[in-house]
């Protein structure tokens, strides 16, 4: 089913946001809308979604289409809990089951002759055919499935919703739409919220789902591998685009260049026919040369000037020389109460190094960069800053270090050494804060304005170590791209959390993974750490890493690195293992297999078995939707028996599935894996 806008025109507050739009999202299709922030990327959503109605023009969509909306914002205030919230949604689909058995009971009772039996089957097999259409017998397990992929834990299921920060808000709304599976998906911003890895299973969900999908995000990475076609906004006017993100770039300078070249040649003849008049317009000889250039002018229409996009220019200032080993950790514990957040270790993060942190929320990167930014000291252990080192920290959660009732203008004053404050003004225009804007209070600043406003304030730091937190959040992908050139110039150390993947593989030279409270070092770009895992995997290898963690040090083995050991003091030297640690590695790695291998094989074989039953049970949904079945009493409630003995053991298999899975989970935990 499609959904396309034609000729549509939205004002505003008086303001012209759009202005004869037309665009078709064909069935199925995944494509995204982009342009600067104001622009109009989130009013076309909700227009579509019926939330926004349009001045002129008009929105055409099918009747019984069925639209799901994603805002960049919401929360779900209620006191069921997340398994309740999100069963909900199929409330439907429930009450059909329930009228199902009802009509089955019925069906059984009544000649198969008669008339009330023949009305009682159809309403059988209508139901029966939505049921199997949005998945009714397999809702457990879809919900499963979708809280797994966006980050839930089991526990989590049996939390109060109004009890979620607001990420996990955002996170419970996409996944009640991703459960609805409507025909369209609108999605503003649907990574902001998200890790890498619920990111990346986020991907995956949308690849192979049958919705069409219209997505807004600053997330490069997710655009390059699901869009095909991409929709520009720029002054209320719209341009399509065929292929992915990284096409687009191409196409839209290609684009421009053009357009610059035609409005140049034409303001070069405009010119010159100008010229012409003025020059002879007192020759009674050429008046009619002139008469006519001067109509060739009143009917030329001339074109457009091409498009320019703001976004941020700047270069940090360049840091003087410090010690080679910027910041070290050393026998370091941080635990908050009884939780222990990160086992001990020993970092040492060193001059030029660019560190990219990963690991899914809450495992403790933030609480890294704390420590390493002095803001938190460890539970245990020591933290030692390098000679000569001047640190700089970007917080994602710092806005209060914003005095809310002072102007844009006024916040960089603070900052602003004397010899330089005459260029205030100019700084903030190159981080988009122009004319009025600088007047502005922070306390009505988004959380992009202040974003890039913590950033301007930071230049005028001049740290020769930058530990950065989230800097990508809330910034539009053309600041994204100017940020990432700045800080490729920039010749301090960098140490920084982000979820935006072209980001991360254009800055670090070095990754930092946090797994179950482990610190796990991979060489190498965010690109060369997936390959790192892949390979590991692939191979079996349960660390998924080239490296052993053995009494908090960081050892690397395999062909991505030599073999290094992390050790106190901040010396590195080769690793030389004795016979004795090979012997007990052996030993480990045997215990460990001992354990996994038994518990793997049974996982893999109760999926089978629930895969074989999820099949019969579709087997018999089908047979009991035809006539010579359901008018055979008999075979009916045979059939009837087996699906409910089959839905029996399903339960069972999956109970026990999830029970292997915690085991093998537990051993792995065990063995610091």
């Amino acid at each position: 089913m499609s959904v396309s806008l034609n000729e549509v025109t939205c004002i505003l507050g008086g303001k012209t946001i759009l202005e004869k739009v037309s665009f078709r999202l064909g069935e199925g299709e995944k494509a995204a809308l982009v342009g600067e922030n104001g622009s109009g990327k989130s009013t076309i959503l909700k227009i579509m979604n019926g939330i926004i109605s349009v001045d002129y023009g008009e929105v055409s969509k099918p009747k019984n289409i069925t639209i799901g909306y994603l805002p960049q914002e919401d929360v779900v205030d209620t006191s069921h809990t997340l398994k309740e919230e999100l069963l909900n949604v199929f409330d439907d689909l429930i009450s059909a089951e329930t009228e199902l058995r009802e009509l089955e009971r019925q069906m059984a009772e009544v000649s198969p002759d008669s008339k009330e039996f023949e009305r009682i089957s159809h309403r059988y097999d209508f139901l029966q055919h939505e049921m199997i259409r949005r998945g009714g017998y397999s809702i457990e397990s879809d919900v499963g499935r979708i809280t797994a992929g966006l980050g839930f834990s089991t526990a989590d299921l049996r939390k109060p919703c109004r009890e979620f920060s607001g990420g996990w808000q955002m996170r419970i709304l996409l996944a009640k739409l991703l459960l609805r599976n409507p025909n369209v998906l609108l999605l503003d911003e649907p990574t902001n919220h998200l890790d890498l890895e619920s990111i990346l299973w986020l991907e995956d969900w949308i690849r192979n789902s049958p919705s069409s999908v219209l997505m807004v995000s600053h997330e490069r990475a997710f655009m390059d591998n699901l869009v095909g076609r991409i929709f520009e906004i720029h002054r209320g006017a719209l341009s399509v685009y065929k292929g992915n993100y990284s096409s687009y770039l191409i196409q839209r300078e290609d684009r421009y260049e053009q357009m610059r070249r035609a409005w140049e040649n034409q303001q070069q003849m405009i010119n010159q026919m100008r010229r012409f008049i003025d020059k002879n317009r007192a020759d009674k000889y050429r008046a009619g040369q002139v008469q006519s250039r001067i109509k060739q002018l009143e009917k030329m229409e001339e074109l457009p000037l091409p498009p320019s996009h703001k976004a941020i220019r700047f270069s940090f200032p360049q840091p003087d020389r410090g010690n080679r080993e910027v910041v070290e950790l050393e026998h370091c514990e941080k635990s908050y109460g009884d939780k222990k957040v990160l086992k001990r270790f020993d970092l040492t993060i060193y001059r030029d190094e660019r560190v990219a942190l990963v690991g899914l929320n809450g495992v403790g990167k933030s609480t890294l960069m704390r420590l390493l930014s002095g803001v938190e000291r460890p539970t245990h252990g020591k933290r030692r800053m390098g000679t000569q080192i001047s640190p700089a920290f970007f917080s994602q959660y710092q806005h209060d270090d914003l005095n809310p009732d002072k102007t844009v203008l006024d916040s960089m004053y603070d900052r602003a050494p004397l010899d330089v404050s005459a260029n205030v003004r100019d700084l903030l225009g190159a981080f988009l804060f122009s004319g009025d804007d600088v007047n502005k209070k922070v306390s009505v600043l988004s959380g992009g304005e202040k974003t890039r406003l913590r950033l301007a304030r930071m230049l005028y730091c001049k740290a020769n170590l930058l530990l950065m937190d989230e800097p990508t959040n809330h910034l539009d992908v053309a600041s994204r791209a100017t940020l990432e050139k700045a800080l490729q110039q920039y010749a301090g150390t960098l140490v920084f959390v982000s979820h935006d993947r072209v980001f991360m593989d254009r800055l670090a030279n070095k990754v930092l993974e946090i797994h179950n409270g482990t610190i796990r070092h991979y060489p190498g770009n965010f690109t060369d750490y997936m390959r790192a895992k892949e390979r590991g995997i692939a191979d079996g290898v349960i660390d998924s890493a080239p490296f052993l963690v053995s009494d908090g040090k960081i050892m690397f083995s395999g062909s991505l690195s030599s073999p290094v050991i992390e050790e106190t003091g901040n010396k590195s030297r080769q690793a030389k293992k004795t016979k004795e640690e090979k012997r007990l590695e052996a030993r480990r790695r045997n215990e460990l297999s001992r354990k996994k291998t038994p518990l793997q094989k049974e996982i893999k074989f109760l999926e089978g078995a629930i895969h074989k039953s999820e099949s019969r049970i579709e087997e018999i949904e089908i047979l009991l939707t035809k006539p010579d079945v359901y008018s055979d009493p008999g075979k009916c409630s045979e059939l009837v028996n087996e699906r409910k003995a089959s839905q029996k053991q399903m339960e069972q298999d999956m109970a026990l599935w999830e029970k292997k899975n915690k085991e093998l989970e537990q051993a792995l935990n065990d063995f610091g894996c």
